[in-house]
């Protein structure tokens, strides 16, 4: 959950038109969860698709600077982000160069009433280590 404080009175439309005004002071809240499964931003958003942030595609990108605001976003926005994709690239490149994966659990449903959203059960891979070539 992302929480702000309102810097001075504002409006906002949904997309039905319905208008809500936010006065000065007022804490707004939004769910990054929440967000990034918004079907008029995302195509298809319950499916596992990385390819949706891809040139091209940006489907982040759709609906403005903030359709995706899994760090939070604007003056506020998490400084670990660029960090936190290093090390998820760094993290994936060796475990995916250096072993074999298969899902051996159904694909697990999501626990949405976690604080940090994440699955209901336990997910169960069996990994291999990979022959590798010194050629």
């Amino acid at each position: 959950m992302l929480l702000r404080s309102s810097n001075s009175d504002f409006s906002v439309t949904t997309r039905d038109g319905k208008e809500y005004d936010i006065p000065k002071g007022h804490i707004v809240a939004t769910s990054p969860a929440f967000a990034n499964r918004l079907p008029h931003v995302f195509k298809d958003p319950e499916r596992y698709d990385p390819d949706r942030f891809a040139a091209g595609r940006e489907e982040d990108k759709a609906a403005g600077a903030f359709s995706y605001i899994s760090f939070g976003g604007g003056r506020h926005g998490c400084l670990g982000e660029p960090f936190a994709y290093l090390q998820i690239k760094a993290i994936w490149s060796h475990l995916l160069r250096n072993f074999e994966f298969e899902l051996v659990s159904p694909f697990p449903e999501t626990d949405w009433n976690a604080m940090v959203v994440g699955v209901k059960d336990k997910v169960m891979v069996r990994y291999k280590r990979r022959e590798l070539s010194v050629d």
